[in-house]
């Protein structure tokens, strides 16, 4: 019976691994990213993620809406306003939206996969950048890409309301 007890720690570290693939492999909806669901409150999300997230507690940090950055998703942040999740962005190559276009890809290839629903903006702050905006069919949510050079940088989806800022929080 000897040769049973290797297995537990092979197992151990399968269970261990796959779980971090799965969480590698998260797809941006417009309503949310894996378990996480666009409306959850602070606490739900931290129950999700198994974080510890809270309320900013400086004075001079808006305590409305803020980010917090998931410790096991480097790439991926979620913007919190008024205690519930609003947007979440997306700034690696790691996480694509549920259509599979992803940070680095080609803007023409974004526009070629969502069509003519895509709503494209010149970038506030970025000559050669775009915003590229679709919404959801109920008009509550979306997906926005921000393009510079024909090249997607980075992109978020949540609350049509909240993907519409374009400097964080504002």
């Amino acid at each position: 019976m000897n040769h049973v007890k290797p297995i537990v720690p092979f197992l151990l570290c399968l269970c261990l691994v796959a779980n971090s693939l799965a969480a590698d492999t998260w797809v941006l909806r417009e309503d949310g990213i894996g378990p996480v669901k666009i409306g959850m409150s602070l606490s739900q999300l931290n129950a999700v993620l198994q974080e510890k997230f809270s309320k900013p507690t400086e004075e001079w940090e808006s305590q409305e809406c803020f980010y917090v950055k998931p410790s096991r998703h480097p790439h991926i942040t979620f913007m919190i306003e008024d205690g519930r999740v609003s947007r979440v962005d997306v700034d690696g190559a790691v996480v694509a939206t549920s259509l599979g276009i992803r940070v680095g890809d080609a803007e023409a290839r974004a526009l070629k996969i969502y069509g003519s629903a895509l709503k494209i903006d010149s970038h506030k702050y970025i000559e050669s950048g775009h915003y590229l905006t679709i919404q959801s069919s109920s008009g509550r949510y979306g997906i926005r890409f921000e393009t510079d050079q024909g090249r997607i940088t980075t992109f978020y989806g949540g609350l049509y309301s909240a993907i519409q800022y374009v400097e964080g929080c504002q």
